[in-house]
């Protein structure tokens, strides 16, 4: 199944790309996301958590991604396998993403092709996983846009400086107007997407 989602951010292309040159910036700006305190990353491999929960069932899903970036073009994959030992599910996927210049700053757009097996794989309908989707990008992005450095504007719009520019970033464990790594509730997910499906069958 693949999703894809955009997101706009008020910075110019060349500082957001050297953004995305830090894995654990990117990491810890996405929410139930983190690398193992005692994880090493060694080139493009990088040891990955991310922790789900669904009412009672609490998903801890550990695995290893791998990062590929063109720097020419900014625009990367990141691919990985995770598994969650307590309920013997397993996720698959790759995410393909690009920036792009608008005249606000900088369009992100990423798109996971991704597959679940096992005891969670019956959460992974498209209406509710494009809800999770929606609101982790809408966090990301948010997170992210708090780590970039302020950039002079001309005229409405950010300047790209060329890739040369070496800003300095907010490279502290965590963005300090991000929430800490905490559990995505996907609980909550669910019922916000029951609602919309509810509304749109009563205007149907």
């Amino acid at each position: 199944m693949e999703i894809e989602q955009r997101f706009a951010l008020s910075t110019a292309p060349a500082t957001v790309w050297q953004a995305f040159q830090d894995v654990r910036l990117l990491i810890n700006c996405l929410p139930g996301a983190s690398i193992p305190d005692d994880a090493v990353v060694e080139g493009n491999k990088v040891p990955l958590l991310f922790q789900v929960k669904l009412g009672p069932i609490a998903a801890r899903f550990k695995g290893q991604g791998e990062l590929a970036q063109d720097d020419v073009a900014r625009t990367g994959t990141f691919s990985g396998t995770a598994v969650d030992a307590k309920t013997q599910s397993r996720v698959k996927g790759v995410a393909r993403f690009a920036l792009q210049p608008v005249e606000s700053g900088t369009e992100v757009v990423v798109a996971v092709d991704y597959a679940v097996t096992g005891a969670l794989a019956q959460f992974s309908r498209e209406g509710i996983v494009r809800a999770l989707a929606e609101q982790l990008t809408r966090e990301f992005a948010a997170n992210l846009q708090a780590a970039l450095p302020a950039e002079p504007v001309a005229d409405g719009v950010a300047v790209d400086a060329g890739p040369a520019v070496q800003p300095t970033l907010v490279s502290s464990p965590r963005p300090a107007e991000a929430a800490p790594a905490a559990s995505i509730d996907l609980w909550s997910v669910f019922k916000a997407w029951l609602r919309q499906w509810w509304r749109a069958r009563k205007n149907a």
